[in-house]
């Protein structure tokens, strides 16, 4: 059965496919709208629609959803890969749990547990898009595949007084006080995180607005894509706003990126909103990051190592 609405001069049409699933689509006119709803009607029919391949939902999955994501560049990453894959030609009707397992024990092989097992959520959101959305199967294979034991948590000790100021000399943060090149900035927002507990992508989007120097705060508005670790970071209806306190020195690190904050911000892709007090994004952070790190000699540490330093240092005010 087919719906028809109008909008704009335009014809949306969205057939529904046994099992649950719908495909949608726009035209000029009417006609056409009928024409196509026709057409698909006939291949559920006659099961044409299970001809799809996993490689064609990966990359239909990519497009529609995984892109739209807090997630979005990691997600590309590993369906790319992906579609690279023996998996990526099967037939969706051919694929069972048994493929899965075989895939999950190979990737175990090159990646950590924990990284195979955010790895099978992100296959089975595709697969459950199949299933609900496309009516291109009837079952998620995923669903029933065993899961590799979650790997022991990170046991890395807290960071020594020096290993903090080999990262800020290695970032050149101690020697350059207007904070005018990116590397002392990107240092700047890990101190912060430090202080704070907040983590990278709230850093980033923090906008002059959001920090209320007379009452020691700043709002995490959490309003754009990455600008919180949530599913629903800039996709939602409510405020997932929240107000984070700010230590004596966490304000002396906000009032200098304010002093210092650059010029000529444009809207992007998750910065719908400029200027902001860093002034840089995700992918300068993380590539100019590593750099710092690897420069200063500190071994196993990433940037977010520094919301459980935070959590560890801001424990010692609470009781518990």
């Amino acid at each position: 059965m087919a719906g028809y609405s109008e909008r704009s001069g335009a014809v949306r049409v969205t057939v529904r496919l046994p099992g649950g699933g719908r495909k949608t689509s726009t035209f000029d006119t009417r006609r056409e709208a009928e024409d196509w709803a026709a057409s698909i009607e006939r291949k559920a029919a006659t099961g044409a629609l299970s001809d799809a391949t996993v490689g064609e939902l990966f990359e239909e999955y990519l497009d529609n959803i995984a892109s739209k994501t807090d997630s979005a560049k990691w997600n590309r990453y590993r369906i790319l890969r992906w579609l690279r894959a023996p998996l990526a030609s099967r037939r969706l009707r051919e694929v069972t749990t048994h493929d899965i397992v075989l895939w999950s024990n190979a990737r175990c092989q090159e990646v950590s547990s924990a990284t195979v097992n955010r790895e099978l959520n992100l296959m089975s959101a595709a697969f459950t898009y199949a299933v609900k959305v496309r009516g291109w199967s009837s079952s998620n294979p995923c669903h029933e595949a065993h899961r590799p034991e979650k790997g022991r948590p990170r046991g890395r000790e807290l960071l020594t007084p020096d290993q903090i100021r080999a990262i800020v000399a290695a970032g050149g943060y101690d020697t350059d006080l207007e904070l005018s090149t990116k590397t002392a900035r990107v240092v700047a927002s890990w101190l912060l995180s430090l202080e704070t507990g907040m983590r990278s992508g709230e850093v980033l989007r923090i906008r002059p607005r959001d920090y209320m120097r007379d009452k020691r705060t700043v709002r995490v508005a959490a309003v754009d894509v990455g600008g919180r670790k949530s599913a629903r970071s800039g996709r939602v209806n409510g405020d997932p706003s929240r107000l984070v306190p700010l230590t004596a020195e966490a304000m002396n690190l906000l009032d200098r990126l304010l002093a210092s904050m650059p010029g000529g911000q444009v809207v992007a892709v998750g910065f719908s909103s400029p200027p902001y007090l860093v002034g840089i994004n995700d992918q300068q952070r993380d590539a100019l990051w590593r750099k710092v790190r690897d420069r200063s000699g500190v071994e196993d540490l990433t940037y977010h190592d520094s919301k459980h330093e935070a959590c560890t240092r801001l424990s010692k005010f609470l009781d518990v």
